[in-house]
């Protein structure tokens, strides 16, 4: 039988001519090369061609047990079979292995490393912030201060082991180190629901804002009701708390007491925080939050059981509003209401919070509340999209579609703000209100530029800075979280 099989020469010869005809029959001239530089082009591809069937056909031989080849045109010593079959195997011994090794992504601005099925994972975490800022327009010149600082250098850990996880994180800020995270969790199942049990010190599920790390909220500061509507122990304290997690709502309840460095020369604080949160309208481009939270807490020690207002960021502390001071306070409630709304590129977001003090001079004690509120909004330019977890009803990462470390323009937000907090019913309290408008270039998914231009309005009754009395501040910071 006649092999219809055309050397590579005759194929390319056969293409040639077959062009060639086309073209003198079409009637229609082309500029390029001559007949004789393709004819020579094609012949040197085929040859090319032919030079890997050969060695092609060498190993398939080898691996057959065939006799070998001598040296093909192209100067490739012949393989033997020994050789051949080496290579297969040390091949199937690295396919082997494979699936057996350590994975390490980069996503997250650094290494996270996983074990080849999953289950263990490992990576640093941190944040550092460095900011700038400048008040004037005040009435007291000592108000109107500029500088710079690191507010934030934080370092820590994070990972897990199957459904043990852990954080360990320590913040190197303000002339001091201050324990942030230090906790151990276990993931596990309650009534058939998704749940998470953790003991340790960690931030306490405590609205919106507050229950976000500042790493993420879209302001340099939580808004004054996650900052000043607070336990007396702070944003973190260590206790216990058991979460459960459905699909669009949660509820966590929280017992915990003092910080990590108390001293042991007296009995500890002991505060109950329940809050939940839900997600009536959850679809692809809209989400709608709402939720609530309180907390109740036996106030014991000496350390003030209420916060001023860092009214115009928290560089300068003479912008604080004064909270006044509740004698021998004993005990405490506090209750907050939450509302949200995503859309597309767009988000809105308001947050209520009152606290009840109990105490106050003998023979004169009652109870005493301070409250504050705050109403946010902002706008996303670029590829990007406001972060909101559903799982816990906080502020998420800011993924950017076209980062700056890869030779895009980011993503921008621009953003606005007002907020009050109300002292008036505390001895010596204050009253302060802020409108914040500003923006965020988001560099890539760990790392931004944040401008807030605030104008603020502080009335204190009496003190150094008694009266009313009006400025504005601007604060930027660059951040890097990881």
């Amino acid at each position: 039988m006649m092999s219809t099989k055309l050397t590579p020469p005759l194929l390319a010869l056969a293409v040639l001519s077959s062009c060639a005809t086309a073209r003198a029959q079409s009637g229609i001239e082309t500029e390029g090369p001559s007949s004789a530089a393709v004819e020579q082009l094609v012949r040197q591809q085929a040859a090319r061609i032919q030079a890997l069937e050969a060695r092609l056909a060498e190993i398939e031989s080898s691996l057959a047990g065939t006799p070998v080849r001598a040296a093909d045109a192209a100067g490739h010593p012949p393989m033997s079979a020994p050789d051949a079959a080496a290579l297969v195997s040390r091949l199937d011994r690295l396919e082997a292995a494979q699936p057996a090794v350590p994975k390490v992504q980069w996503a997250k601005g650094a290494p996270e490393f996983s074990s080849a099925d999953g289950k263990a994972k490992f990576h640093p975490r941190g944040r550092f912030f460095v900011d700038a800022s400048s008040t004037g327009g005040s009435s007291t010149a000592s108000r109107n201060l500029s500088g710079t600082e690191i507010s934030s250098a934080r370092l820590g850990a994070e990972g897990n082991y199957g459904r043990l996880g852990y954080v360990l994180e320590a913040d190197f800020a303000g002339d001091a180190v201050s324990w942030k995270s230090a906790y151990g969790a276990f993931e596990h199942r309650l009534f058939g629901i998704p749940a998470e049990f953790s003991i340790g010190l960690r931030l306490n599920d405590r609205g919106m804002d507050g229950a976000s790390g500042v790493s993420n909220t879209p302001f340099q500061s939580r808004n004054v009701v996650g900052a000043i509507i607070i336990p007396q122990h702070g944003a973190s304290d260590l206790g216990v708390m058991q979460r459960l997690q459905g699909e669009g709502w949660h509820a966590a309840l929280h017992v915990s007491g003092d910080g990590p460095d108390e001293p042991g020369s007296g009995n500890g604080a002991l505060a109950y925080t329940l809050r939940g949160h839900w997600n009536p309208v959850r679809t692809e481009r809209t989400t709608i939050h709402l939720g609530g939270w309180g907390f109740r807490e036996q106030i014991r020690g000496t350390a003030r059981a209420v916060r001023g207002a860092a009214i115009g960021g928290t560089f300068n502390d003479n912008l604080r509003i004064a909270p006044g001071r509740v004698a021998d306070a004993d005990r405490s409630e506090a209750l907050g209401l939450e509302l949200a709304a995503f859309s597309g590129p767009a988000w809105v977001q308001g947050e209520w919070g009152a606290r009840r003090l109990h105490g106050g001079e003998p023979g004169e004690r009652g109870t005493f509340i301070h409250r504050a509120h705050a109403l946010g909004a902002g706008w996303f330019l670029g590829e990007a999209r406001p972060a909101y977890s559903a799982r816990s009803g906080t502020w998420g990462r800011v993924k950017v579609g076209t980062p700056v470390s890869e030779g895009g323009s980011g993503a921008w937000e621009l953003k606005t703000r007002y907020e009050s907090a109300d002292y008036a019913d505390l001895p010596g309290g204050g009253r302060g209100s802020a409108w914040t408008v500003g923006t965020n270039w988001y560099l890539n998914n760990w790392s931004r530029l944040m401008l807030d231009t605030v104008r603020w309005r502080a009335r204190q009754p009496a003190g150094r800075y008694a009266g009313d009395d009006r400025g504005y501040t601007v604060n930027m910071r660059f951040q890097v979280s990881f």
